[in-house]
This record gives structure tokens, sequence and C-alpha cells, in this order.
């Protein structure tokens, strides 16, 4: 099993600061661009040095409910109010609004790419997650939540597909694994979370003022403190470099060993 990426003796120098306004959801592609939506839906993209590259102006006004550039080839932007997505190219071209079908999706609160093109979507009009075929409008696999959630107290904030699962996050229960058929396997007690990445075999995640790394096959945490008072909001990692996104801006950091 290689070494993490990151160790626990590791130090954090910084290297620059880069301006923004009013940022909202943030991804970053498998090149280390990230991509940062603002609240007025608008989408940036920068390179792994924080240069800005190019932007998306959506044709209406809605705040991103969830961004992901993991695919790099695609970039999936769900809408909850629209109940629409986009899937842009990685110029950021503008592309048409691709509705949920109502006959099959009731109520989506969220929704993400999956690795093969089609979408998860967490359908609330039934409490269930739905495995949802794009070019056929027609549900795969469907998992009934209430089992494994209380219907009355949860919020889930955030969805990713990753080596062969799908990772959904419930701020009040923590995160549930599921297969990529949709069959539900465990729940990692992390809780109080809005959002968590990946690195290799590691899952990532900011809180209280330290990055927090679990591996996902070693069941083994570490941790790396970040500066206090610098109210980080998400932290993202790309090839030693420590990307801490505060509301009007990025920080960016080099991973120096000791």
């Amino acid at each position: 099993m290689p070494l993490p990426f990151l160790q626990a003796q590791d130090t954090l120098i910084f290297v620059k600061s880069v301006p923004a306004i009013g940022l909202d959801k943030v991804s970053q592609d498998n090149y280390g661009h990230l991509y940062i939506s603002d609240k007025k839906g608008n989408i940036n993209k920068y390179d792994s040095t924080g240069k800005f590259l190019m932007n998306y102006s959506p044709q209406k006004l809605g705040m991103v409910t969830l961004l992901e550039a993991f695919n790099t080839i695609k970039i999936f932007v769900f809408y909850r109010d629209f109940q629409e997505y986009l899937m842009l190219e990685r110029f950021l071209g503008p592309m048409p609004y691709l509705p949920l079908k109502e006959e099959q999706i009731g109520f989506a609160r969220l929704a993400t790419l999956a690795n093969d093109y089609n979408l998860w979507v967490i359908d609330e009009t039934d409490f269930s997650l739905k495995k949802y075929d794009r070019q056929f409008n027609k549900v795969l696999y469907k998992t009934a939540l209430d089992l494994i959630l209380d219907a009355r107290d949860y919020d889930i904030t955030f969805l990713r597909e990753y080596q062969n699962n799908l990772y959904i996050n419930d701020r009040y229960s923590g995160i549930l694994v599921f297969d990529v058929f949709g069959s539900y396997k465990k729940k990692i007690s992390f809780k109080g979370l809005d959002f968590f990445a990946f690195h290799e075999d590691e899952m990532y995640y900011l809180q209280n003022d330290t990055i927090q790394f679990f591996h996902l096959y070693l069941l083994s945490n570490r941790s790396i403190p970040l500066p206090l008072k610098a109210k980080y909001v998400k932290v993202l990692v790309y090839n030693r470099k420590l990307y801490a996104i505060r509301p009007d801006g990025i920080d960016i950091y080099q991973i120096q060993k000791r």
C-alpha cells in the first residue's frame, strides 16, 4: 500500500491568495483545474496555479446546488430550484439545460454524474436513491432510504461516485456508502459535514480548522491543521498543493515535507 501523499509531519507553505466574490460550490478535475460557482450561478475555471482561465454565465440566474468536475470531459451542474442540470464541456461553452422527467423523478433534492454518464438522484417524493438513465429517461435502480435514514430528520448535502462506490453525505447521521447498483453497504460516522473530496485511496474534509483524512480501505485517520481564524469553508488538494476556499477567495499552499 503506497504512503499517503500528505503526511502528518508535512508543513503548509503559503503561496498566494486569489481574490473572488461570493464563492459557493467547488470542484476539481483530474488535471488540477478548479471550478468554482458563485451565488448567482456563474462558474469560473482556474488552473492549478490559481490563474483565472474562463467563465460560464448561466442563461437563468440561480444558485448551483451541486458542481462536479471529476470527469474532466463533462462538467456537471445541478440546479435544484429548476429541477434541471447542465453538462458543460471543458471550455465551459454554453449548453442547453436538461430537465429531469417528473414522471420518473418527482423532486430531486440532489443529483450527480455517475461514472457511466448516467445520474444518481435523491428523490424526495418517494424518499429514494435512483440511478437515472439520461438517454432513455428511465430509472435503472431504486433504493428506498426510509430504512436507512429518518425521513423526518435528515439533511443530504453532497454525493459523489468514487472507486465503484457512491458516497452520500447526510449532515446528521454521516456518510452513507452504496455500490454501483444502489445497494446500501455501510455508514461512515462523520457528522456535521457539507462537503468531502477524494485523493487516491483517501477521503478528506475540513472540520474545525483541520483537514481530516480517512483511508477508505485501511480505515485509518490522520489530520493536518490549517492556519487558525482563516475562515475556510472547503479544501481541495492536488499534486502537493492545498486549495483552501474562503467565501471571498482561494488561498493556495504548497505541501512541503519536513
